[in-house]
């Protein structure tokens, strides 16, 4: 077996046991999954999930940014095709509408849980900043592009606004966390993306 062949199995199977785990984490929550859950799960050895990941918690930091590494190379594609930094924050909102709220509820839960465990164990603390940190560069930079670009008004503060983006695009999440009709949450969702471009507009 040639070692290109050899690579890309490797890959194919750690992208297996990341679908695996991200199964068991929406299932059961982060904590109460135990690599054995995994393992059962994917009907594999411990010690074969151990060759490619050392615990759950690496899993799901792999899990994170992959999530985030996907939206800034589908961004990155688009400002190529279009030069427009409106066009990028728009694609970002029909993202979230398109997400349902049953799996963005899912999701929540166990990377807020995550978050939780992570605060009491500083070497993931980095991991986890290193994932923020991501999300605000990508919001840096695109409205940075807008500023220059004369789409956006030029006294913005792209790093203040790139942390109130999130900060309120979270915090609806959280709203809607436990209960709420879908319809109401992409209501409000349309309503927030209304206001983040005449924010940045006028």
């Amino acid at each position: 077996m040639s070692p290109k062949v050899t690579e890309a199995y490797k890959e194919e199977k750690r992208a297996s046991i990341l679908a695996g785990a991200l199964h068991c984490f929406v299932d059961k929550g982060f904590q109460a999954t135990t690599i054995d859950d995994i393992a059962r799960h994917l009907h594999i050895s411990k010690g074969s999930l151990y060759g490619y990941f050392s615990s759950k918690e690496e899993m799901y930091i792999q899990l994170a940014h992959a999530r985030m590494d996907d939206m800034v190379a589908t961004l990155d594609a688009l400002y190529r095709e279009t030069s427009s930094a409106k066009a990028m924050l728009r694609h970002m909102f029909e993202r979230f509408r398109r997400q349902p709220l049953d799996e963005l509820r899912r999701w929540l839960t166990f990377h807020l849980e995550f978050m939780t465990y992570a605060s009491r164990r500083p070497e993931l603390v980095a991991s986890n900043r290193a994932y923020l940190d991501k999300a605000l560069q990508l919001l840096n930079r695109i409205l940075a592009s807008g500023k220059q670009s004369g789409e956006f008004r030029p006294d913005l503060d792209e790093s203040s606004a790139a942390y109130l983006f999130w900060a309120v695009r979270d915090g609806l999440a959280m709203s809607f966390l436990l209960d709420g009709d879908e319809a109401e949450y992409r209501r409000i969702l349309d309503d927030m993306e209304a206001m983040v471009m005449k924010h940045l507009t006028v």
